[in-house]
């Protein structure tokens, strides 16, 4: 059994990056579907649990220093799952800010980790990318709690939304980082307008220079070889 658990982590370690990105996956194309029933919503968080906690999976390292990130994130997530009210209301909005951090230092490790070698490989090119997924999934928190906390903020049609709820959150992120500009919900406060902005500039400036940083990257091994 102890043999069986420590092969698992050890695959886990080694495919950590190509597990968040199913996962990141996953939960963007599910969300849809899932918003359509009656338990997708819990669905759609469990993914995103999930996905928390596979960025929490070190290489073995590392695992002593990522102890005490593993057990904060599987706090944070237990918090944001059960349906806990406190005297001044539901817990959700507080939890998916703290998931929503968690998945910004998430995205950094998985950024810092991009670029750490010298030679671009597939888990190299998946971490770029699920930094760019994370930030993209768990801004539609941001979406979420923003518009919850201060109703209005976002209009669909010119008319106040009367669900927005996690789905449309991330969809609405993903077409601000994109800045494909649809404009089918527009931001009407200066939070979500601020928001907005920060999202699309940090897109497009993001696939900017990690390209040219990957692209460098591959020209340097590839000269570095032929030498």
């Amino acid at each position: 059994m102890a043999s069986t658990t420590a092969n698992a982590r050890h695959w886990l370690a080694a495919n950590r990056q190509s597990v968040l990105f199913g996962l990141l996956v996953v939960t963007v194309a599910l969300g849809p579907l899932l918003a359509a029933l009656p338990s997708g919503r819990t669905i759609l968080n469990v993914c995103l649990g999930l996905t928390l906690l596979a960025t929490t999976v070190s290489p073995m390292e590392e695992r002593a220093s990522g102890r005490g990130f593993f057990i904060f994130v599987a706090l944070a997530i237990v918090l944001g799952l059960a349906p806990l009210r406190t005297p001044l209301g539901s817990t959700g909005p507080i939890t998916m800010a703290v998931w929503s951090a968690i998945a910004f230092i998430a995205a950094a490790r998985a950024l810092r980790y991009a670029v750490s070698s010298p030679h671009i490989d597939l888990k190299h090119l998946l971490a770029a990318l699920n930094a760019y997924l994370l930030v993209g999934v768990f801004l539609g928190e941001i979406w979420v709690v923003i518009e919850g906390t201060w109703p209005q903020s976002l209009l669909q049609g010119g008319q106040p939304i009367a669900d927005f709820g996690l789905p449309d959150g991330i969809y609405f992120s993903f077409v601000t980082l994109a800045t494909l500009g649809y404009g089918d919900i527009t931001p009407m406060t200066p939070i979500a307008r601020g928001l907005a902005v920060f999202e699309a500039v940090f897109g497009q400036l993001y696939l900017a220079v990690m390209v040219a940083r990957l692209v460098s990257l591959r020209i340097a091994g590839e000269s570095r070889d032929d030498q």
